[in-house]
């Protein structure tokens, strides 16, 4: 996977500060100071002015109490009960004005824990019942006290709510994208590794069916190189069941590892000349013709090349009816890598698309910047040709 795509929350989302953290995992302790926060005081001036207070001053404070406590399960129906029982309060405690505390921090729970409408909803309710509470006086001809609800103390509580609700969608639409993101990258490298297990098994199994049928065919008359067929089946079946350890060694591995053991991988692969003697033993006369410049030191690109033309030849041993030779020319400029691979051999049109051969060559041309193509000959034979850009690779 590479560097851009190992993108992890943790790398975008700070740690939380420890306290804090401490405070989310227990809200009860959060809501119990909530509560003492928001009441307390209020009690506290009702017992200092126990003359002007109504004895059923303290019931509405402990139904305010109880309502805060259940603000996390039913906010918008605690913002009621909290509304109404502080609308009430004035009557109960004549002079004493609106308790604002308790439904400033009502208001900020349902604007941080409810959609924005729920959260002026709410802000409305308290307005209203703030409203309603007034006529009583209005009707005896006294001043009502001052209208807590419009007090500036609760407006900042709703657009702190509001702020908090806002960041914390933000975080969830972060994670969000990096789930994406990850689930992206892991379908990018299981088509990866999907494209190398191709090439490593039908690359293999192509050259060791005709090592097996060039034994079997030359076993009477040619035992000697009969018994040498024989012999390198057992060096392409060694080398094909190590790369396909590497491969599920990768499908074990951490995404950190898979990158580099993709990459790294290159150096370890033969050199496009023992491939073209593989072939040749298999019976594919090849001729390899490099031109230009030296390939860059780029394990990725090397392998790619190299991957590029192995799939091209076994597409050739496959699918190739009464092919003898094929010939490979590989060019490099400042700026490019050409791959051509052509055939003498008689094709099917629709053969050499079926499978990933020529969809996995066509993805490593891409994946570098260019672009491949493959069709017929004119009479006879199959041309594929690959350009892949020089330091163009997927980041």
């Amino acid at each position: 996977m590479t560097e851009s795509l190992r993108v992890r929350l943790a790398d975008l989302q700070r740690p939380p500060w420890p306290p804090l953290a401490w405070l989310r995992r227990h809200p009860i302790v959060v809501d119990v100071v909530v509560v003492l926060a928001a009441c307390v005081p209020h009690l506290i001036a009702m017992i200092y002015r126990a003359g002007d207070v109504g004895w059923w001053g303290y019931p509405l404070l402990a139904i305010t109490a109880a309502a805060l406590l259940m603000r996390r399960r039913w906010p918008l129906t605690m913002l009621v009960v909290v509304a109404v029982s502080c609308a009430a309060s004035p009557l109960a405690q004549p002079g004493f004005g609106y308790p604002m505390i308790p439904f400033a921090f009502a208001l900020y729970t349902v604007a941080s824990l409810q959609p924005p409408t729920r959260a002026f909803i709410g802000y409305g309710v308290g307005v209203a019942s703030t409203v309603l509470a007034t006529i009583p006086y209005s009707l005896s001809g006294t001043t009502p006290p001052l209208v807590g609800f419009l007090d500036p103390f609760t407006l900042i509580a709703l657009v702190i709510g509001l702020v908090v609700r806002g960041r914390r969608e933000r975080r969830v639409a972060l994670a969000q994208l990096v789930n994406e993101r990850i689930e992206n990258a892991a379908s990018v490298e299981r088509a990866r590794i999907a494209a190398e297990m191709h090439d490593v098994v039908a690359h293999s199994i192509s050259v060791m069916i005709a090592l097996a049928n060039g034994a079997d065919a030359g076993w009477s008359a040619h035992p000697e190189r009969a018994r040498a067929a024989v012999g390198k089946i057992t060096v392409v079946g060694r080398d094909a069941l190590t790369d396909i350890h590497r491969v599920l060694h990768i499908l074990r591995g951490a995404d950190a590892d898979l990158d580099g053991s993709l990459h790294e991988s290159g150096p370890n692969l033969p050199t496009l000349e023992e491939l073209a003697v593989t072939y040749r033993d298999a019976g594919l006369h090849v001729e390899l013709a490099q031109h230009g410049r030296p390939l860059p030191d780029d394990p990725a690109l090397r392998i790619a090349v190299y991957r590029i033309v192995q799939e091209a030849l076994t597409n050739t041993l496959r699918h190739a009816t009464g092919a003898t030779g094929a010939a490979v020319t590989v060019t490099a400029t400042e700026h490019e890598v050409a791959v051509e691979v052509t055939d003498d051999g008689l094709h099917s049109r629709a053969e050499p698309e079926v499978g990933h051969g020529l969809t996995g060559i066509r993805e490593r041309a891409r994946r570098h910047g260019g672009d491949s193509t493959a069709g017929p000959l004119p009479g006879r034979g199959w041309r594929t040709h690959a350009t892949l850009r020089i330091g163009a690779a997927d980041a």
